[in-house]
């Protein structure tokens, strides 16, 4: 009976030593990005099976290009709202509103790479993600409850999970604050008080360029070109900037994948359009002005011929790479142009 009873004091004793407290968790809190503790491979049990005496909200979500899961790039950011709300008013994690008080802590784990699954992700037997897991205080960590990620993306979407929490928590206090981004405000009000100033200070200069049809074609065919490379795509998908490979390269271009992009290849196809554009409308019209120009001059002549060599090697270069491109997207892909590079080996 004694010994019994020496060892439930020892197991309580080893329980409060390895509890997480208040404090503890708030220190793990403070060391991550947006208040937000990092789960690892070596930590995540200690985190979430540890005895402890507040609410862990966890995001299970898979950034990694190889992945392509759209929808856990639009909930990290969702996430991030959530948790900067609650510690914008609740810098301590803590709800004091009510009889007791009431913790709050956030966590993540993010498959950045295809060949490195976290540990946390077999250990629940994840089929899909993202994954929103809310721990009790108390309860161990096989027990927890699945929040839904409802509504539309956006500001909906983290409203509802605000909802769910309240909820879930009983914490009536936690309230959406929606980032304040000056960006567009700055860029509107001095793009207008430059068009005006111009407007008033060469009047009939901007009335010529408004009637000028060249002008016109020229903003249009930037704009086709700005949608066949994809802008709308990355607007609406939140597509990543450029992608990381399995050795830590820097991806440009997502392999192997024709229905998703990063915002980095839009920019290098847009280039490449435009260079077209341009270098086909000089062969088209260009070299006839400048043939007109140089009438009758050998020099003129010379140059002529060069030029339309130029801006035909020009053309060739970057339509090579547009195919080079579509190869590296969709690896069948029957049509390639022989590389500059191979006529220097």
């Amino acid at each position: 009976m004694r010994l019994q009873i020496l060892f439930t004091i020892c197991a309580f004793l080893q329980s409060l030593c390895v509890a997480l407290s208040h404090d503890k968790l708030l220190k793990l809190s403070e060391k991550g990005p947006n208040n937000v503790i990092e789960l690892t491979d070596s930590n995540f049990k200690r985190v979430l099976g540890s005895p402890r005496d507040s609410y862990i909200l966890v995001f299970l979500t898979a950034s990694a290009p190889q992945v392509g899961c759209s929808i856990c790039l639009e909930a990290a950011d969702e996430f991030k709202m959530v948790a900067n709300s609650w510690f914008t008013d609740h810098p301590d994690g803590a709800s004091t509103r009510g009889k007791e008080a009431r913790r709050l802590f956030f966590a993540k784990s993010d498959l950045k790479d295809a060949q490195h699954i976290p540990q946390i992700f077999g250990f629940y037997s994840l089929q899909h993600v993202p994954r929103l897991l809310l721990f009790s205080p108390g309860e161990d960590i096989n027990k927890y409850k699945i929040i839904d990620l409802a509504g539309d993306p956006g500001q909906e979407r983290a409203l509802q999970i605000i909802n769910s929490l309240r909820s879930a928590t009983n914490i009536d206090d936690f309230n959406l604050h929606l980032p304040v981004d000056w960006t567009l405000s700055i860029v509107i009000a001095v793009l207008t008080f430059v068009a005006v100033y111009i407007f008033k200070r060469h009047r009939s200069l901007v009335a010529k360029l408004v009637n000028m049809r060249p002008l016109w074609a020229i903003v249009w065919t930037l704009f086709i070109i700005l949608m066949l490379g994809g802008y709308m795509y990355n607007n609406i998908r939140n597509a990543q900037l450029a992608g990381v490979g399995p050795k830590g390269e820097v991806l440009y271009f997502l392999p192997n994948q024709t229905q998703n992009q990063f915002k980095i290849e839009t920019q290098v196809i847009g280039v490449i359009y435009a260079s077209l554009t341009v270098s086909l409308l000089f062969l088209i019209f260009g070299i006839p002005k400048l043939k007109d120009f140089y009438k009758g001059s050998k020099s003129g002549q010379l140059l002529e011929a060069a030029s339309t060599i130029l801006f035909a090697a020009i053309i060739y270069a970057f339509f090579a790479g547009l195919t080079a491109v579509f190869n590296i997207k969709q690896p069948g892909y029957p049509y390639q142009l022989m590389k500059l590079s191979a006529l220097f080996k």
